[in-house]
């Protein structure tokens, strides 16, 4: 996928606060990642869908919809702390 060290540091970072705040409690930690993955290019603006993140992790797009939803609010929420 062409991903840069950068953009996977920042998704690292994002996965280990998602789990100190436990909002994906039950997920399968490969789709937390992804979801990192895909919120951290999302905010680099690097031009990747849903589709294709889905398609090379082997998951369901809504899944990660909807996790990148929860993920975007949980930000959204923080920001607004500030």
């Amino acid at each position: 996928m062409k991903i840069t060290p950068e953009v996977m540091q920042y998704a690292k970072k994002l996965y280990e606060d998602l789990m100190e705040k436990n909002l994906f409690k039950f997920e399968s930690p490969y789709l937390i990642v992804a979801i990192c993955v895909y919120t951290v290019l999302r905010i680099d603006e690097t031009p990747k869908s849903i589709s294709e993140i889905s398609d090379v992790c082997h998951l369901k797009e809504e899944s990660l919809k909807e996790g990148y939803a929860r993920v975007f609010q949980e930000i959204e929420s923080s920001l607004k702390k500030f």
